[in-house]
């Protein structure tokens, strides 16, 4: 299946097709929809202001809309790529312009994920390696929904997907009743006394005081310790796996190893954006845990580190076997990071851990890719 099939049609046949802006986001968006599937031939990208703006992104130039007046029409196709926060104001920007037909394409966005996930497809099919949508194998035929007659060969497997909420989360306005198969699960929950989920990450062999730089892995630890389903998983409160009860009941009949999300798209690379974004030293605190402790793991670890995509969000569904495989490798190599990593942060960069692991759980199966059946879900984003 190709994913948002609708827009995509919209920005094939657009006469006229522009982004607005010009910073991170934008370079994303402009490397992905030059590249097949899309090859659009983008017109320009637009700013209000060329100040500090670079002349050009990847040879598409870059005009206020003084230049782009006789060249740009007003019916063009504008995307407006931005940080989340600025979708509104760039919009309106476009709109008191003139311009009305416009795409809002921000970084947590369900759509950009979607876009993404075919340039992704695309790459795989590229590297001649196999991308499987979580939707196509669950729809297929050789998933059977009951077990056959007489037999215990395909009896569903018992599915727990816990949702991390944490007691200083943002109230979220959108209903979320149709993921009532999620177990919300309290983390940090050593850090207060303050109760909002019936199951804490402080109960049983936990490392709930670790919180504030483990961020949902704590969760992941309690899971490994303390859970035993045969498939288990992890969203976020505003980050969900789009699933449906019948879909999780196929996945248990399946032959399904791993559910992750759709991979994030790093442009110029996946290490100079942690780079830029974090603090690059436990980059390299990293690289060397997993030299010290799985050096078999170094190769896979620069490929990752120089390559565009990587798995976001610490989101998963897995098998029982792999999850303890997984959790045994990754742990350590934490443990060595948060005893190695130094120096001063901010409460956002405290949160180190969490992005490491990010990365360490592509590189886990991007390691073992040949030997488990990996398939990309869909997520929706809950904005506030």
């Amino acid at each position: 299946m190709e994913y948002a099939e609708d827009i995509v049609k919209q920005l094939k046949h657009s006469r006229q097709t522009a982004i607005f802006g010009a910073g991170i986001m934008a370079l994303g968006v402009v490397n992905c929809l030059l590249q097949p599937p899309y090859k659009l031939s983008l017109l320009c990208c637009l700013v209000s202001d060329k100040g500090n703006n670079p002349a050009q992104i990847s040879g598409i130039p870059v005009l206020d809309f003084a230049e782009a007046e006789g060249i740009l029409d007003k019916d063009a196709f504008i995307i407006v790529a931005a940080i989340d926060k600025n979708l509104n104001a760039m919009c309106r920007i476009l709109e008191q312009h003139g311009y009305f037909h416009i795409l809002p394409l921000g970084y947590e966005d369900d759509l950009w994920s979607l876009l993404r996930g075919n340039f992704y497809r695309e790459q795989c099919v590229k590297q001649g390696k196999p991308y499987l949508c979580l939707e196509d194998e669950l729809q297929n035929k050789n998933v059977r929904v009951f077990p056959a007659f007489g037999g215990k060969e395909n009896e569903p497997k018992t599915i727990s997907i816990y949702t991390a909420k944490c007691h200083v989360d943002r109230e979220l306005q959108e209903d979320l009743s149709r993921y009532f198969w999620e177990i919300p699960i309290q983390v940090g929950a050593a850090l207060t006394e303050q109760r909002i989920c019936s199951v804490c990450d402080n109960t049983g062999e936990n490392i709930s005081v670790k919180n504030r730089q483990y961020c949902e892995l704590t969760a992941l630890y309690w899971i490994w310790k303390n859970d035993c389903s045969d498939y288990a998983g992890l969203g976020h409160y505003r980050r969900h796996f789009e699933l449906d009860e019948d879909g999780i009941k196929r996945l248990g009949y399946s032959d399904i190893d791993v559910v992750l999300t759709i991979p994030i798209f790093d442009f110029p690379s996946v290490g100079e954006v942690y780079a830029r974004d974090h603090v690059q030293s436990d980059w390299f605190v990293m690289m060397e845990a997993i030299q010290t402790l799985c050096p078999e793991y170094l190769p896979a670890a620069y490929e990752m580190q120089n390559g565009n995509f990587y798995y976001a969000y610490n989101m998963f569904i897995m098998r029982r076997g792999i999850l303890e495989n997984y959790c045994s490798w990754l742990f350590p190599i934490l443990f060595y990071c948060e005893e190695h990593c130094t120096g001063e942060r901010s409460t956002y960069q405290g949160r180190y851990i969490g992005f490491l692991a990010e990365h360490l759980m592509s590189l886990y199966f991007l390691y073992h890719e040949k030997e488990y059946k990996i398939v990309h879900a869909r997520k929706h984003f809950v904005e506030q």
